[in-house]
């Protein structure tokens, strides 16, 4: 027992500074999330030399982060840390998509595979996004596009069928499936929203001429009356 000391004090360094590591990964998280969050809205404003030097900025940190937890398994695979992974991933897939570009790769992003695919099933979220936008902008082209993008991610993720503990992403298909049923459901809605104002306007549009059409055989006929009045 006389070494217990030196072995606690040992123990509590070691946790002190993983204390320390686990605060400074926390704070470069957050820096992620910020930056990846605002990307996302700078593009959904056509914003994208704003969103890339965010999405630049934010893959630096990441890099720093995961070098930072290196050390500490536990820490590494931390859901902070893989929350912000996803953050990126997100944010890197929409851009491109939104730029007519090929998703990145996970190996070029350098994040963990897991993380590349529930970023993937968030970005689902996004893309409705857009869809909505589309339709409330008059183009329902594009709209039906995001949806389809939306259907392919889907149709993906939905085949990994693996334990919460090696990937947690049961929860995100049930939100994607959910997300694509709404969003198709609002598309079906708009179009015949469309449809229906399209009709309205083409009868309103007979009914006009109808009118005049009348209005044209009335004004005739007061006119043969009061030459007939003048013959009288």
């Amino acid at each position: 027992m006389k070494n217990l000391d030196k072995i606690v004090d040992k123990i509590e360094k070691n946790i002190d500074s993983k204390d320390k590591i686990r605060e400074r990964a926390l704070r470069t998280s957050r820096e992620i999330i910020v930056n990846c969050r605002k990307s996302i809205q700078n593009i959904h404003q056509s914003k994208y030399r704003e969103a890339k030097t965010l999405i630049s900025r934010a893959s630096k940190k990441i890099q720093e982060l995961y070098d930072i937890t290196k050390e500490h398994p536990d820490l590494y695979h931390a859901g902070f840390v893989e929350n912000a992974a996803q953050e990126l991933v997100e944010a890197n897939c929409f851009y491109n998509i939104m730029k007519g570009k090929d998703l990145p790769d996970p190996d070029e992003l350098k994040t963990t595979y897991s993380s590349y695919l529930l970023g993937l099933c968030d970005l689902v979220g996004e893309l409705r996004r857009a869809a909505l936008d589309s339709i409330r902008l008059g183009e329902p082209k594009k709209a039906d596009d995001y949806l389809n993008m939306m259907e392919n991610i889907y149709a993906e993720i939905i085949r990994f069928d693996y334990p919460s503990g090696l990937i947690p992403i049961k929860k995100k298909q049930d939100m994607v499936r959910n997300l694509i049923e709404k969003t198709r459901g609002e598309l079906a809605v708009a179009s015949c929203e469309r449809r229906i104002e399209y009709h309205t306007d083409e009868f309103s549009g007979m009914l006009d001429q109808v009118n005049k059409k009348k209005k044209k055989q009335t004004k005739k006929q007061d006119t043969d009356d009061l030459d007939l009045d003048s013959i009288l």
